[in-house]
């Protein structure tokens, strides 16, 4: 009794030490001052055809930055949630509970068992993520750009010379995240568990932009119609936007979860899991989704002696028109070593389902043709980013992790996360360090 009471007052106390904002401008408003900046060029200077390029006014231009904003929003807030699945459970079979133990179990991945009625699992683990590339790119390498209004033939891009002057953006964006995440499972009974998963996620964005101008007009002519600064026959082509480095630190998506023991075999288990993500996130600073999510799944496990395998099949629907229901799978095993030490490995994967979101599109490549009565410029495809345009954002991971059991109510582990593929924006690698009480 007094070690739950002593934890409880540990998961209490974080919680209250939580602050609710880290950031004065949100990352999102970071992130547009940068375009705003690049867009709206010499409006009460020179050049008089600045505001030509603004969002407002051509919806490339807009896409892109909703694009690129909705891809961070919807992944940054992610993170790996612990499984309920502990190493001590127990045989019902004879009508008394009989304490039963093979490894410490998964750390991740989920079991069939259940923890049994009264009992509560409890703890906290860190989690570093790099967010390191978008779509296989790396994100310090992402590159815009903004094409000129039309204003000639609607019909047809570039036949006004002005329309081939266009800003190429390179971001130079450094993505980061932790997530401090407090987690508590209680058996209701002895085949139904209930638990909440709270995380305080810390996000922070640095950019070094650059900006270039194309100027066909003074490649031409030798007066530019558009620049950033100087004068039409002398201008200034490039621009340093303002440097980003903001951090935004709060609560994220709150997780609801249940799980019931359907069947226990003599051999092998099935249960049934059922989560709700809350939107207790701050979209605006890339700690949460903005909408809640609801996954319902089935567990099937076994055990051969210190081995025991697992699959977790689940379909989880978002609330959210913005973001894509996904089919959720994990396979993995963990293994028993010694008497204190259990190997966690595991493959992970969500899929998404339906066709790609608008606001995750990016625009295709622009054909702009040869200006009207021009020699000299013939017509060009240009490419308004190099993100990959992908169909799906579908993300598989390998995990590995270690577990430590000096005693059946306390054990520590280590694990790292390995992406399997390109899709969405990624971590090299995400590194998770945890402590669990078992009370």
């Amino acid at each position: 009794m007094k070690s739950r009471n002593i934890m409880t007052r540990i998961f209490l106390a974080g919680l209250l030490l939580m602050p609710l904002s880290g950031a004065t401008q949100t990352l999102q408003e970071s992130l547009n001052g940068v375009f705003v900046e690049v867009l709206d060029i010499n409006l009460a200077g020179p050049g008089a055809h600045g505001s030509h390029y603004r969002p407002s006014n051509v919806s490339t231009s807009q896409a892109v930055i909703s694009s690129l904003g909705s891809l961070i929003s919807t992944s940054a807030s992610q993170f790996p949630l612990s499984s309920t699945s502990v190493g001590l459970t127990f045989d019902l079979s004879s009508g008394v509970p009989v304490a039963t133990r093979t490894s410490a179990g998964p750390i991740f991945g989920e079991r069939a068992q259940t923890l049994g009625k009264g009992r509560l699992n409890a703890g906290m683990n860190y989690s570093s993520l790099d967010l390191a590339k978008i779509r296989g790119l790396n994100v310090d390498e992402v590159e815009f750009v903004f094409l000129h209004q039309n204003i000639g033939s609607p019909d047809v891009y570039g036949d006004n010379a002005n329309e081939h002057d266009y800003i190429r953006l390179n971001m130079n964006l450094d993505l980061d995240a932790t997530v401090i995440a407090f987690y508590g499972t209680y058996g209701l009974s002895d085949r139904f568990d209930v638990g909440i998963a709270i995380p305080y996620v810390s996000v922070s964005m640095q950019a070094e932009p650059f900006a270039r101008m194309n100027s066909y007009t003074y490649i031409s002519s030798g007066s530019a119609n558009h620049y950033f600064d100087g004068s039409s026959t002398d201008p200034v082509l490039t621009l340093e936007p303002t440097a980003v480095d903001n951090t935004a630190r709060g609560l994220g998506d709150i997780t609801l979860r249940a799980k019931w023991h359907a069947y226990q075999g003599e051999t092998h288990d099935v249960g049934l899991l059922g989560q709700a993500t809350l939107a207790t996130g701050d979209e605006e600073n890339f700690l949460g989704q903005g909408s809640s999510s609801y996954l319902f799944g089935a567990i099937a496990s076994t055990s051969w002696g210190d081995f025991s395998p697992y699959v977790n099949l689940g379909y989880d629907i978002r609330s959210s028109e913005l973001v894509r229901n996904r089919i959720a799978l994990a396979i993995g095993y963990d293994q028993r070593l010694s008497d204190r030490f259990t190997l966690a490995l595991e493959w992970n994967g969500q899929f998404e389902t339906g066709d790609q979101l608008p606001e995750l599109t990016f625009p295709s490549d622009v054909e702009i043709a040869g200006p009207v009565g021009s020699t000299s410029r013939t017509s060009q495809s240009v490419e308004l980013t190099n993100i990959p345009a992908f169909e799906s954002d579908n993300l598989t991971n390998a995990s590995f992790g270690v577990k430590y059991t000096p005693s059946p109510k306390f054990l520590a582990y280590a694990n790292i996360i390995l992406p399997t593929n390109d899709g969405g924006l990624r971590s090299n690698a995400i590194t998770t360090f945890g402590l669990e009480f078992n009370l």
